[in-house]
């Protein structure tokens, strides 16, 4: 019985391409579609076949496995790198966390990620695999916590914290903004960095960081709100907050919102970390933020090295962009 990989190579494309022309996924060019059909007559293949290769060969697909978020950060950054993978006729299955597990334990499942040709990770400390070095033993693997700073900088990744802290507090003191909130992560290190970062740019530009408009928050939306709520209703307080996340951003102005707090008119709010979502709330988020692209064509390339069974060597330092939107306003001549 012939199968896909047959047809690939009758018609002088990848297995992906092949797929794609099968199922409508991708549109293919007239020439290609003629060679594809040519070799599917002449091997007298039949999609049902489809299905007995993928019990016997290495299915041509990368599992990308994000967590549960409040923000469609990790979906942006799923995105890029799907389309990055895209360009190496490679296609991408993206699943919950949960799932990769459930998958990784055995189950019916369990036979599609033995074949898989990678798996990208990306989470935190809330969500994680438990096992590591069986998933990376197994498959290449490219796993991204951003909680735990030193193995991401171990998968090749370099994230300039100091940059960023420096950049958001540059920017408000420039607007005139001196006295600044600061709403945090779990104290974990990614936080601890911000945080330290933060307070070294303030002493830097002479600002200040009162302890009672420094917040620490999980990563759920509600909390967020909450704990801004707590703080934003007791006087006196900041001009301006910089939080370490985009969802604490957004709970910032939701807080501002419930207490009648005009953003930016009577407050500006600043976040570390770029998501669709802050071209989409009102009003739009000011960010500085590590480069969405530069980290999706770093696991992109790491990934397709360790296929190639070669030691994985990129480093990439991640460029931190500042996006101006409408959250921060001056204050410089009021």
């Amino acid at each position: 019985m012939s199968t896909i990989k047959d047809v690939a190579a009758l018609a002088g494309v990848s297995i992906a391409t092949v797929s794609h022309y099968m199922n409508k996924t991708k549109a293919v060019s007239e020439a290609t579609a003629e060679r594809i059909g040519k070799a599917i007559a002449d091997l007298d293949y039949s999609k049902d076949s489809m299905a007995a290769w993928f019990k016997t060969s290495q299915v041509p697909v990368i599992f990308v496995a994000t967590p549960h978020a409040d923000t469609s950060f990790f979906d942006d950054v799923s995105a890029a790198i799907e389309e990055r993978f895209d360009r190496h006729d490679l296609s991408v299955l993206r699943v919950q966390l949960a799932t990769l597990e459930r998958m990784r334990r055995g189950g019916p499942l369990a036979s599609l990620l033995q074949r898989a040709a990678g798996v990208v990770v990306l989470g935190h400390s809330d969500e994680w695999i438990e096992d590591e070095a069986a998933l990376a033993a197994q498959l290449p693997t490219v796993m991204l916590n951003w909680d735990r700073l030193v193995e991401f900088r171990e998968q090749g990744l370099v994230e300039h914290l100091d940059l960023g802290a420096d950049m958001a507090l540059t920017y408000l003191a420039e607007r005139g903004h001196r006295d600044i909130g600061l709403m945090t992560g779990p104290s974990l290190p990614r936080a601890q960095g911000l945080l330290a970062a933060s307070r070294k740019a303030a002493d830097r530009l002479g600002l200040n960081l009162d302890p009672r408009w420094m917040v620490e928050t999980s990563y759920d939306f509600p909390d967020a709100r909450d704990r801004a709520r707590a703080m934003l209703e007791k006087s006196p307080r900041p001009t301006a907050v910089f939080t370490f996340g985009t969802q604490f951003g957004f709970g910032v102005l939701q807080a501002a919102y419930q207490l009648g707090i005009n953003v930016p008119g009577d407050l500006s709010v600043l976040s570390y970390i770029d998501c669709k979502q802050t071209e989409q709330c009102a009003p739009r988020l000011t960010t500085v933020s590590p480069s969405i692209p530069q980290i999706a064509a770093h696991v992109v390339a790491r990934i397709v090295t360790l296929m190639t069974d070669r030691e994985a060597t990129e480093v990439t330092s991640l460029e931190v962009e500042l996006t101006e939107r409408d959250s921060v306003r001056s204050i410089r001549d009021i």
